[in-house]
């Protein structure tokens, strides 16, 4: 297997120019989900960023939508999509990193980066070991 190493400059750059982008649209979000795993670093640095309350609990995610409240739901990529195809279809904005795009059937209202090919993406927080 083959793998493209993201450095924490990459990850900044990325939260960086999703949060522009968020904050271009002019819509407010009430509180920022993470998928776990691989959601959860950018998640907290756009939490930060964005001065939104990071949840964990998707309780209080649905809780909100019925209240017709925004929640972002973020994910470190969008790779198949399949992951984040149930949130798509439910009308949650989404925000990843990267999108494969030859592969993802979903496109994420927010990204960074789109890419088209099959390397393994190596995040910081993961291991060769533990990303496969």
């Amino acid at each position: 297997m083959e793998y493209d190493v993201i450095c924490w400059d990459d990850i900044n750059s990325a939260v960086e120019e999703i949060t522009r982008q968020i904050i271009d649209t002019g819509i407010t979000y009430e509180v920022i989900y993470a998928l776990p795993r691989g959601g959860l670093v950018p998640a907290v640095m756009l939490s930060h960023r964005l001065d939104v309350p990071l949840v964990l609990n998707m309780e209080e995610v649905w809780r909100l939508k019925v209240k017709h409240k925004n929640a972002l739901i973020v994910d470190d990529i969008a790779d198949t999509g399949e992951t984040l195809k149930y949130f798509i279809e439910q009308n949650f904005d989404v925000a990843t990193l990267f999108v494969r795009e030859h592969t993802s059937k979903i496109k994420p209202k927010y990204s960074y980066k789109n890419i088209n090919h099959d390397n393994w993406l190596l995040f910081p927080w993961e291991t060769r070991s533990t990303s496969k």
